[in-house]
């Protein structure tokens, strides 16, 4: 009897102190881990400031592949909203929530998960060092155990499973975005539109990088472009369009095109319908060339490689592209196009855009203003096709 109740009273004595214990352990929990980037703070801000990428740059991704992810409300800032269902124990079910947003600066986050305690939140700070040239990312993790104190020594575990998500997930970002181009969109007024198809006459052509020799094979191709809407009887039925090919170290490959008013024509007693391009599935070095070896003739109403319909000699016919697509307006110097252009790409990047330079989805720019504009006061829209 002597026995058992010693035992009772060593058991309270215990039970005394687990409870003096927890009261004493903090009622508040607080993580934070920091990583430097590189990266203009306007991108990392957007990435961070919606979920479209989270599944790529998330730990739990890895915790379990086959976790089923959701991303609800806004595309960006307070609402948008990212859920999760899981099978595995560590990870189970879960959400998390953006709730506050400031520009350039700090972005909060509800978390609802497994994690001990109550309130909890993903504050994430953005410090730009003093020279400019990096950017320190602040990323805490915050709970509440209050009187819980079961919770209170669950909260000894904050070092586990919350430092170590949040660690791995800052690493994952900042992989992430030293793979976007290393660019500052912050001044460029940028935005999503709908566009509608419309019917080109195009030529396809090549210049050395400098605006002299652009200029000239833009001239040249107008040139035929023109003589091709005069036999068809048709009307320039929008602003001169540059299709972007390829942006080489010394070379620029781009196709001129001009909207005309018709999809439906007669050239040469040659009765043309123009539609989208239609590319060959495959396509081999014979495909160019006729049985005896010599290069094919190409007849009007024929498709070339592209798809694009041949009109004559190099002009060809399409139904330029329809959907979404990034659009950014510009006055100045064309040589400042190439730049815009790769904002486009960076903006497209942190916003989780997804973008394929071929094909309809190719960059194009507008010139929108007047034909005697100096060559330093042209206005411009630059186009980037995207899949929202």
């Amino acid at each position: 009897m002597i026995r058992i109740f010693e035992i009772l009273v060593a058991l309270l004595i215990v039970f005394v102190l687990a409870v003096v214990v927890g009261i004493m352990l903090p009622s508040h929990g607080h993580v934070e881990r920091v990583v430097e980037v590189s990266s203009p703070v306007r991108q990392v801000y957007d990435t961070l400031n919606t979920f479209r990428r989270f599944p790529q740059w998330s730990t739990l991704r890895g915790v379990d592949p086959q976790a089923q992810f959701k991303v609800d409300g806004p595309d960006f800032g307070p609402g948008s909203k990212v859920s999760w269902n899981s099978s595995n124990p560590r990870l189970g079910n879960g959400d998390y929530e953006i709730t506050k947003s400031e520009q350039d600066s700090r972005i909060e986050m509800a978390v609802n998960n497994a994690w001990t305690g109550k309130d909890k939140k993903f504050t994430i700070q953005l410090d730009p060092s003093a020279n400019g040239k990096t950017l320190k990312i602040r990323w805490a993790f915050d709970a509440d155990y209050g009187w819980d104190l079961m919770a209170r020594y669950g909260g000894l575990y904050i070092y586990g499973d919350p430092a170590q998500t949040i660690q791995s997930d800052l690493n994952n970002v900042a992989a992430m975005l030293a793979g976007f181009p290393n660019t500052d969109y912050k001044d460029q007024e940028i935005t999503l539109a709908d566009v509608e198809s419309r019917p080109v006459l195009l030529v396809a052509t090549k210049a050395k990088r400098s605006l002299d020799e652009v200029a000239e094979a833009t001239d040249a191709a107008l040139a035929q472009i023109e003589d091709a809407m005069k036999k068809a009887g048709l009307t320039a039925a929008g602003p001169r369009m540059t299709i972007t090919t390829n942006w080489g170290d010394e070379d620029y490959s781009f196709s001129i095109a001009v909207p005309v008013d018709k999809t439906s024509f007669t050239i040469d007693k040659h009765d043309l319908t123009l539609d989208a391009p239609a590319p060959k599935a495959s396509r081999t070095d014979s495909d160019d060339e006729s049985a005896d070896g010599e290069e094919k003739t190409l007849n009007p109403g024929d498709r070339d490689d592209h798809g694009l319909i041949v009109v004559e000699g190099n002009v060809r016919g399409a139904l330029w592209y329809q959907g979404k697509a990034l659009v950014s307006e510009y006055t100045g110097s064309p040589a400042m196009l190439p730049l815009l252009r790769l904002n486009l790409k960076a903006y497209a990047e942190t916003h989780g855009y997804r973008y394929a330079e071929a094909g309809l989805t190719r960059f194009w720019d507008e010139i929108t203003s007047a034909p005697d504009a100096p060559a330093d006061e042209e206005s411009f829209k630059v186009y980037l096709p995207i899949q929202h």
